[in-house]
């Protein structure tokens, strides 16, 4: 026969159970509005600060969308860690917010990560304005000479995110050029291949040349 004692015991727990799921349900929420709020917030703070200096605007303004662009970049890498985590395969792993699948970084599910857009500002064109994936990408001076890197990228930002995005991270505003211009194909040699640029696991180069010239954003989120 159950004591009062175990009775209150299970109570607690079943609450705390509750309380736990109650948690992991809203941190995909909690990271959506997070972002959200970062944007309109310091969007406002520069827009006053700048005012009647469209030069000074455009630099923070490209600042604050790169900057948004590094977190939403650092969220996919702690998901895809969480995947590995828990036991997934990075060769079946997908990135599909249509697919729905245990495989998928974005299951609703299993919530490894949630699906973020970048900044609309931050591309220039709207059919741009999306994180891409590839599993199988040769990353210059990443990882092993055997293995591949997983990737996530927006290509198509304008130049001066690019710029800022170097910035915040190397110091920079210089942008390499990569010797690969499709990101998507498979086993791609990619990245920066001259030194001091070779070897980053993130940041932003030129793809292409002339009027193909497009600036591509990239994060790794496994070295192989």
């Amino acid at each position: 026969m159950k004591t009062a004692a175990s009775n209150i015991k299970h109570t607690a727990s079943k609450r705390f159970q509750n309380v736990k799921l109650a948690k992991q349900k809203g941190m995909g929420a909690s990271i959506v509005l997070f972002t959200i709020a970062l944007i309109v917030l310091v969007g406002a703070a520069l827009a006053y600060a700048s005012r009647g200096n469209p030069a000074a605007m455009n630099t923070q303004s490209a600042r604050v969308y790169s900057g948004v662009m590094l977190k939403q970049s650092a969220d996919y890498r702690d998901g895809y860690s969480r995947y590995i985590f828990d036991g997934g395969n990075p060769s079946t792993m997908t990135f599909n917010t249509a697919l729905n699948t245990p495989t998928d970084l974005f299951n609703p599910a299993s919530q490894f990560a949630i699906y973020q857009a970048p900044p609309s500002q931050a591309t220039t064109l709207p059919a741009d304005n999306v994180w891409k994936y590839n599993g199988t990408v040769t990353l210059d001076g990443v990882g092993t000479a055997a293995g591949t890197e997983s990737i996530t990228y927006v290509s198509g930002l304008t130049l001066a995110v690019c710029a800022q995005a170097n910035n915040q991270m190397f110091g920079t505003t210089a942008i390499p050029t990569s010797a690969v211009a499709d990101p998507a194909a498979a086993n791609a040699a990619f990245g920066a291949t001259t030194p001091p640029t070779s070897g980053r696991a993130n940041g932003c180069v030129q793809l292409g040349t002339g009027a193909g010239i497009k600036y591509l954003f990239y994060s790794t989120l496994g070295e192989g």
